[in-house]
């Protein structure tokens, strides 16, 4: 894959994932509708997320990392021919232990059921529970289903079948529910099937292309297959790093229940802002850099790896490094925009402003690692990731506590990002030693032009804000005499615009290269999409 390619498979996949995120949006406001928070919804949320972790745990994140570089590198060596059967026992392994789990999960919420005297919440949790626990069993072979693509170099469908579980649920929502009676667990029972209809039609959505390319569903149990027992081995150290991540979370947020109330929010709705732009090109850049880095690995081709990593680096300060600047001085204004309504005030704004200036710089650290993880991943080194996030987890930990007393919740912010810088320089050094210099001198003088570029950026936005806020001269009368939604939208709205055009402009006076290699790559999406 040349390195236009990975720009534009990244964007391609960074579509879909937005797309996926403005239907999830327009699913919480309908659920918010439906259902508020009463104990029916409370219900839901709680016994979602027992196969939502396993997803993470054990699907997409674990089952990804450690399948793609061992199926890729049967393909490059061994080619289609022994590929097949490779991922027919992985498939049949795979779908034998969820299927067991799922069964003893049912059968353990159907006594509890039974026998313990429970209350009102927590029988339906149960109850809802045994509904969805076959979504995990789907999910996790659509997460199985999607690595065997994405090793094809194959992103698009596998990037939008997470949308078919939005539009499935919003479905349920508007066309099922009305139809039922109010009273009783009738619509949250509704909504919980349509969740494992949505698995369903994940699954069966990469089948055909699958089909395609030779793959058959069917089971094959070859007990002595190295190649299955090397990718449960790979995922036992990589379910261990995601556990870390998610034990991270959770400490960020029991520390700050400590700190005081409205702390956990705070950095609740601070990270559903940082997390959206992170995941729209980094993480979808990630997605494609682990197929491509175990190919080049598979080949002995270091040098490959070092090119590529040293234009993806460029590419992905180019984009990260406006987008953090710009959420540190627009920050207010966001958050005013998207929450400030009802019961958040304007004390919420203040405090979650101030969390989000904290995270913004991690936006820069949050994406390296996006990039420099699967170079790890790619020689099937799953136990130095590991470690480095065991120790940065515990540097977290203590900056946390260090930082917590003097500056709040937003202690806890900026705690996760130096944490994450370590990690983010501990790795850099690491993969400097395993494959050489990806061209530090030429990404540290191309960063620097684009910190200048993105200088001028700030600038801008923040005197175009200003500019036209009410009452000023800029502004004019007209702006004055609107309230509420468009008030707020048409400022922020063009000092975004103003960011944009200033900062291209800015880029191209300071020569950064990489303003021009991103509209190449740009050019001509459609052949490219149909490629994918």
């Amino acid at each position: 894959m040349d390195k236009k390619k990975i720009i534009r498979s990244a964007g391609v996949v960074g579509f879909f994932i937005l797309l996926s995120r403005a239907f999830g949006l327009v699913r919480e406001i309908a659920m918010a509708a439906f259902f508020g928070s009463s104990l029916a919804m409370d219900a839901f949320v709680v016994a979602f997320r027992i196969p939502n972790l396993f997803r993470s745990l054990f699907g997409e994140g674990a089952l990804s990392s450690a399948f793609v570089p061992v199926f890729t590198e049967t393909l490059e060596k061994q080619g289609r021919e022994k590929v097949w059967p490779f991922a027919a026992n992985m498939f049949s392994f795979l779908s034998l232990t969820l299927a067991a789990l799922v069964a003893t999960g049912i059968l353990l919420a159907s006594l509890a059921l039974v026998i313990l005297p429970l209350s009102p919440r927590i029988a339906l949790i149960l109850d809802l529970l045994r509904i969805m626990l076959p979504y995990m069993f789907f999910i996790c072979l659509t997460a199985f289903f999607s690595a065997i693509l994405n090793s094809l170099r194959r992103f698009v469908l596998p990037a939008a079948t997470p949308v078919a579980m939005n539009i499935v649920m919003i479905a349920a929502l508007f066309l099922v529910c009305p139809f039922l009676p109010a009273s009783g667990d009738w619509r949250i029972k509704a909504v919980a099937w349509s969740v494992v209809v949505a698995g369903i039609i994940q699954v069966v959505m990469q089948l055909p292309l699958l089909a395609r390319y030779g793959f058959r569903v069917r089971l094959s149990t070859d007990w002595r297959d190295p190649r299955v027992r090397r990718v449960w081995q790979l995922m036992g150290a990589t379910i261990i790093g995601v556990g870390v991540t998610q034990v991270n979370v959770q400490l960020n947020s029991i520390v700050a229940v400590l700190i005081g109330p409205g702390s956990p929010s705070y950095l609740y709705y601070a990270e559903r802002l940082i997390y959206l732009p992170l995941g729209i090109f980094a993480t979808a850049l990630g997605t494609i850099l682990l197929p491509t880095f175990s190919g080049h690995m598979t080949q002995g081709r270091t040098d490959l790896i070092r090119d590529t990593l040293n234009h993806a680096l460029r590419q992905l300060m180019f984009i990260m490094l406006p987008v953090a600047v710009g959420m540190f001085v627009l920050a207010k204004p966001i958050v005013r925009l998207v929450y400030e309504r009802g019961a958040f005030s304007a004390l919420s704004t203040d405090m979650t402003t101030l969390a989000v200036q904290c995270y913004a710089p991690g936006l820069v650290v949050f994406s390296l690692l996006k990039v420099l993880i699967p170079v790890f991943y790619a020689q099937q080194d799953m136990n130095t990731p590991m470690r480095i996030g065991l120790a940065c987890t515990a540097l977290n930990v203590a900056l946390m506590l260090i930082l917590m007393w003097p500056m709040k919740h937003a202690g806890i912010a900026l705690a996760t990002v130096l944490s994450s810088t370590v990690q983010v320089v501990i790795m850099g050094v690491l993969v400097h030693r395993r494959i050489g210099s990806p061209g530090w001198r030429n990404i540290f003088g191309a960063v620097l032009r684009m910190t200048v570029a993105a200088a001028a950026m700030a600038l801008a936005a923040l005197w175009v804000y200003h500019a036209l806020q009410p009452g000023s001269p800029e502004a004019g009368t007209w702006l004055s005499t609107r309230h509420g939604m468009l008030r707020q939208l048409v400022p922020l709205g063009l000092s975004v615009a103003a960011a944009v055009l200033v900062y291209g402009v800015a880029a191209a006076a300071c020569r950064c290269s990489e303003l021009g290699e991103f509209w190449a790559a740009l050019r001509r999406p459609s052949s490219v999409a149909r490629r994918l």
